[in-house]
């Protein structure tokens, strides 16, 4: 952060929680650094820069990856004498206090504070990719074509999705995905995400509609996609759910360019939405947000503020005032509306979308058409 004129310090957990972590990416955005299964302090004043890592294992990566940081390995109840090193009086505004454990905070209780200025600064450092940055986003995107392909041969009636899950996500891996997490829908009435063995174990069966998310990293950027299909003929109820999210991906999609407000994005999407659902009984609907901004983070910071979460909730809330920005070229943002009606089905699709000068990039290629399983 060129002109630092106060210390502050950035807090990451590692890229094993996924898009569990907001921290990550921020850290790594900063430094290159991941952390994998443990937790990092980069520790940043106008002396110079230390990066504290908190897994003995890791110290010697860090010291091979990034030794301009001067690395080192100290348990949480050495961190304070460490950063008195570096900043010897003052509290010192911390990034990602949010996802600091209890723990760690507790030790650095007497200089902590929450630095939303310099967070806020960092954010919109990270809003415009650049072009090597956009070049990985394209390499997640070819990975989950892959994966769409793949599909058919690990799902077919009497096996579960759970081993198609597994077989998929090893996939990735192999084709350079650093993470890949998926969620694997199959049942006859699609009810909402399932990720975990706990909830994918059922044999796939002839009429089970089939949606299948895909989230992964290449070197850290976040690639994602959604498709729907149907084990066997896709039924007409099915079908007019479909065509409602599609509408709405579509609205989105037309909006997605240089010097459009990404809220009016969110809002052509929701009017989309809510003409398609017009004639449907949604007292017990659910969805989730319409998009989020992708980069070192699964939800990027900025661009996710104009996609309002509300899963689970009886009634969608409303996008807080302000929230959101003008799109610009370089811009990256998943797009994946989203309906999920009880005791009729469900349908979702996800699209990524980079921002150009000439309209909206979707690097995944695999159709928006629903695919028909089981009969390939």
């Amino acid at each position: 952060m060129d002109g630092l004129q106060r210390p502050v310090m950035v807090f990451g957990m590692g890229s094993a929680l996924g898009g569990g972590t907001k921290s990550h990416g921020a850290l790594r955005y900063l430094t290159g650094w991941d952390g994998h299964e443990s937790a990092s302090l980069l520790v940043l004043s106008p002396q110079g820069a230390r990066l504290i890592v908190n897994s003995p294992f890791m110290a010697p990566l860090a010291v091979d990856s990034v030794p301009e940081l001067a690395p080192v390995y100290a348990p949480p109840a050495n961190w304070m004498s460490l950063i008195r090193l570096q900043v010897p009086t003052g509290d010192i505004g911390l990034i990602g206090i949010d996802e600091l454990p209890t723990g760690m905070a507790g030790q650095l209780a007497l200089v902590l504070r929450d630095d939303v200025e310099a967070a806020g600064f960092l954010d919109s450092m990270r809003l415009i990719k650049e072009p090597s940055a956009l070049q990985v986003h394209r390499q997640g995107a070819a990975i989950c074509d892959t994966l769409f392909v793949a599909l058919p041969k690990f799902l077919r009636p009497g096996t579960s999705a759970l081993s198609a899950q597994r077989e998929l996500e090893a996939l990735a891996l192999s084709q350079g995905a650093d993470y890949c997490r998926t969620w694997l829908t199959v049942r006859p009435v699609a009810d909402r995400p399932r990720y975990w063995p706990s909830e994918t174990g059922d044999f796939v069966a002839e009429g089970d509609q089939v949606l299948f998310g895909i989230a992964l990293t290449v070197d850290g950027h976040w690639a994602h996609g959604i498709r729907t299909g149907s084990v066997g003929p896709l039924r007409q109820d099915h079908a007019a759910l479909l065509r409602i999210v599609s509408d709405c991906l579509e609205a989105g999609l037309a909006l997605a360019r240089p010097g459009v407000a990404l809220a009016d994005l969110a809002d052509a999407m929701e009017a989309a939405f809510a003409a398609g659902t017009s004639g449907l009984d949604m007292r017990a609907a659910q969805r989730f947000r319409f998009g989020h901004g992708l980069g070192l983070s699964y939800e990027d910071p900025i661009l996710t503020d104009a996609f309002v979460q509300g899963y689970g909730l009886a009634e969608f809330p409303a996008r807080p005032a302000g929230k959101g920005c003008i799109l610009a070229s370089g811009m990256v943002l998943e797009l994946h509306p989203n309906l999920f009606l009880p005791r009729l089905g469900g349908a979702a699709l996800g699209e990524m979308v980079i921002v150009t000068d000439q309209g909206p990039e979707r690097p995944i290629r695999y159709p928006l058409a629903p695919r028909v399983f089981g009969q390939d």
